[in-house]
């Protein structure tokens, strides 16, 4: 079993994903099961520095303060830390993705690195992917898109996924499972503007075994969105189930939008860290569809980890 970790904005720690890898481990080895192959895909460094439109921003804030230094900034303009994480944390590198050189350098990075994943694990033959935010975006369109030059990063990879590619030589892996968190492809397909057939044809090549494909949402991330009705899955043999973690906090509800501001990135990001997703993406892995579709789990007072 292979397990591929992607990534979201604003990363730029290869070890990202090390917390959900640890937590994988020690249920896999308490199962007496044969622990997967892990590896976690980076790309961050290709995307620039996540910092450097802030720094543009804040010259031209202090540009206006010598010329009116009788005016507050925070008066002209509100919220900066809060601006702040979202250029930072966000933005930047969402859309520098979608320019189309830079997106084809982070696909060529992570070309690369499959295959030489693949290359390392030459007995393995299926293939599970863990994305993130942006990295379910990435994955996304490097599976399903069909605007690539035929020379594109991209058809490195479908080749190697069975159902993607032809007959040809070469090795090739059966992509089992998908598992996307806090992902905003709802929104972002409407850029990519990917047919959703593409993905039905692929899921009907899975015919032992259907295609997984979990999405895990929690309560309090903006970012992330259900994604079942807009794919119109009614006619497909792809398993898809839209996951929420829910969150009993009565502070959160009182203090409504405040408390949305004050976790707009940081409740984005927790889901590496999260004892609720690593059982998700236990029973996504083993194909444990009872755990999938529980319910009374899944709500629970108190924070996600």
């Amino acid at each position: 079993m292979l397990v591929w970790f992607m990534h979201g904005a604003s990363v730029r720690q290869v070890g990202y994903a090390d917390p959900l890898r640890s937590r994988l481990v020690e249920e896999f080895s308490n199962r007496g099961l044969a622990l997967p192959e892990f590896y976690s895909s980076f790309w961050g460094d290709a995307l620039g520095d996540t910092h450097q439109l802030w720094d543009w921003v804040q010259q031209d804030l202090e540009t206006f303060k010598l010329e009116y230094p009788q005016i507050d900034i925070d008066d002209i303009f509100h919220y900066r830390q809060r601006r702040e994480q979202l250029i930072s944390g966000f933005f930047n590198d969402i859309f520098t993705y979608l320019n189309p050189v830079q997106g084809k350098e982070v696909r060529r990075i992570i070309a690369l690195q499959l295959l030489n994943f693949l290359a390392d694990t030459p007995f393995e033959e299926d293939l599970h992917i863990v994305a993130h935010s942006l990295g379910s975006i990435i994955l996304w369109d490097i599976l399903f898109s069909d605007t690539f030059a035929p020379n594109d990063p991209a058809f490195y990879i479908r080749n190697v996924i069975k159902g993607l590619s032809g007959a040809g030589q070469g090795r090739k892996v059966r992509l089992r499972s998908v598992t996307t968190l806090g992902s905003p492809l709802l929104f972002f397909n409407q850029v990519l503007n990917i047919d959703v057939q593409r993905l039905k044809q692929f899921a009907r090549r899975y015919v032992a075994t259907p295609l997984r494909w979990i999405n895990v949402i929690h309560a309090s991330d903006i970012f992330a969105y259900p994604i079942k009705a807009s794919l119109e899955l009614e006619d497909s043999t792809l398993y898809l189930r839209d996951c929420y973690l829910g969150e009993r906090n009565f502070l959160k509800k009182n203090i409504g939008d405040v408390a949305m501001a004050l976790g707009l990135v940081s409740e984005h990001s927790r889901y590496w860290r999260s004892k609720r997703v690593a059982r998700l993406v236990t029973a996504n892995l083993l194909e444990e569809y009872g755990v999938l579709e529980q319910n009374s789990p899944i709500l629970e007072l108190g924070e996600m980890d």
